[in-house]
Formats: structure tokens, C-alpha cells, sequence
């Protein structure tokens, strides 16, 4: 990709996501499974942000603690640390620049993100700890992405269509494995494959599975009708919304069945992105206002 083309879609998406970024907030639910069935209950509303934008939840694999990005007033958008146990919310990376996607990097010590500066838009990681952010691909304008492990990554990129590529980072190589796809990057819990959404025309999108040594994709289901975020269970379950509605998927049954109605039991709707915690006790759930 040339620096001209680089620059002008990175532009494109930052000025898109400047003017356009819906009221959301981020609810957190305790999460029960009862048999084959599942229950949410308890919403707490973990951003408290009303008329901005909250969003793009993910939790820690090491500690439980839930991540997400917040706006304020200016409009700047920062990655916040919710703790559940003590219910305190804490600005973490709190500077001039947007950042978006949080996600926990296998090691445990950064959280990556998308962050722009001056114009640009990169995938960065953030120390836990004390220190300097770094860009982690220095070439590739990723809009959403997945670790299977330290060296192997997985992004949608942007791009005419978008596509998803591996990236291995000793290497500096990226490789295309697929396009048209959804903005849902996931690792699948107890494996080292990563599931993404591919979209079809006039069809619901499939959620497909990624080996990523061997490039192998398998078929796991047909995603909800409308939908483009989903999240596992560490059990290997999948949970969509479609509406007000909240589903699961399970390989038992292999079909979807409703889970609940958040309109009509929490007064909540349009759902979007959700994170499922390590333990599986609860998930964090993206509404609009």
C-alpha cells in the first residue's frame, strides 16, 4: 500500500468515526448457566456517560476486570478499567489521542488498541505498567483485531473490501486470508483458532473458524439475521443479539435459542457488542440509549 493511499483511508475512517459514533452505553450482567439454558440478571451500567458514546467492551483473561472506551465532553475517546469487586471505573489511557478496540495482549502486560494520532490511525499496545505506547503493525490500518498468541495477530483491515489478514510479528509479514468480513474477531476459548464473521449478500453472515498456521477455514454456524457482534463462552458457546434480544449458540444442539428480552425485562435495546468474563459469570453488553 502506498503512503498516499495509507493516509487517505486511515483519514477517511477517523473522519467517519469523529462525526458519526452513536449514544451507547455499557451494561454489565451477571451471567448464569442453568442447564442448556442461560440467564442474565443485575445490570449495572458501568459508564454512566449519557449522550456519548461507550463502547467496545473486552475483559481481562488475567484479572476479570472489564475494558471499554468512553467519550467525553472535548469529543476524546479513552480506554477506562472497570473493576467489578470494587465497582470503580479508572481512565487508563487518559491523553490527546482516540483509542478504541481495548484488548489484553497474551502476555498480559499491554493493552492494544486503535489509536489515532496526528491523522493516523495504528494498532498500538499500551503497557499495563509504567511506560511508553508502541505501535505493534506499522503498516496495515486495522479497525479490529484478535491475539491467538504474542507473535500471531488477526485484523480486519480497512480497505475496498475490508479483509482479514494474519500478521506474524518476528517476521513483519501479513497475509490476506479472507474479505468482505464482519467487524467480530474473537479467539476461540480452549484452541488456538480465531472466528470472524463472513459477510454474503442478501444472506446472514457465517461465523467461520481460522486456523491460522495451516490458513484452514471451517463453517460454525449461521450468524443472527442483522447481526455483527458476537462473543464466546468459555465453554465454547455463542452469544448474539438481534434487536432487543439477546441468543446463544450451543454445539450441542447446534441451534440458536433466545436467552432474553432486554426492551421488555431492563428497559434496554439495540444491542451490539458484548464481552463474555474469563469465568463465564458475566458479560458486558453494548446498548443503545
Amino acid at each position: 500500500m502506498t503512503r498516499a493511499l495509507f493516509s487517505f483511508i486511515s483519514a477517511s475512517f477517523l473522519a467517519l468515526s469523529a462525526i458519526a459514533q452513536p449514544s451507547t452505553e455499557v451494561y454489565l450482567f451477571e451471567l448464569k448457566a442453568n442447564g442448556g439454558a442461560m440467564s442474565i440478571s443485575n445490570p449495572v451500567n458501568v459508564s454512566s456517560n449519557l449522550g456519548r458514546y461507550d463502547n467496545q467492551p473486552s475483559f481481562s483473561q488475567k484479572t476479570g476486570e472489564l475494558f471499554f472506551v468512553s467519550q467525553d465532553a472535548t469529543p476524546q475517546i479513552d480506554i477506562f478499567i472497570y473493576n467489578p469487586a470494587r465497582g470503580t471505573k479508572t481512565n487508563f489511557s487518559n491523553n490527546a489521542s482516540n483509542e478504541y478496540s481495548p484488548t489484553l495482549t497474551p502476555d498480559g502486560k499491554y493493552i492494544s488498541c486503535i489509536r489515532e494520532v496526528d491523522g493516523t490511525q495504528l494498532l498500538w499496545k499500551f503497557p499495563i505498567k509504567k511506560g511508553e505506547p508502541v505501535i505493534v503493525v506499522p503498516d496495515l490500518v486495522i479497525g479490529y483485531h484478535a491475539w491467538r498468541d504474542d507473535n500471531a495477530l488477526v485484523s480486519f483491515v480497512l480497505g475496498e473490501p475490508q479483509t482479514l489478514q494474519v500478521s506474524d510479528l518476528s517476521a513483519k509479514t501479513n497475509k490476506i486470508v479472507a474479505s468482505n468480513i464482519g467487524r467480530s474477531i474473537h479467539k476461540i476459548p480452549g484452541s488456538k483458532l480465531i472466528s470472524f464473521l463472513q459477510n454474503r449478500e442478501g444472506q446472514p453472515a457465517l461465523i467461520q473458524s481460522l486456523d491460522t498456521e495451516t490458513g484452514k477455514i471451517e463453517t460454525i454456524c449461521e450468524a443472527m439475521a442483522d447481526s455483527q457482534d458476537m462473543a464466546w463462552t468459555p465453554d465454547g458457546k455463542i452469544i448474539m443479539g438481534q434487536g432487543s434480544k439477546l441468543f446463544m449458540w450451543s454445539p450441542s444442539t447446534k441451534a440458536w435459542t433466545e436467552v432474553a428480552d432486554l426492551a421488555s425485562t431492563f428497559q434496554l435495546k439495540d444491542i451490539t457488542r458484548l464481552a463474555v468474563s474469563p469465568k463465564g459469570d458475566r458479560i458486558a453488553i453494548v446498548v443503545s440509549e
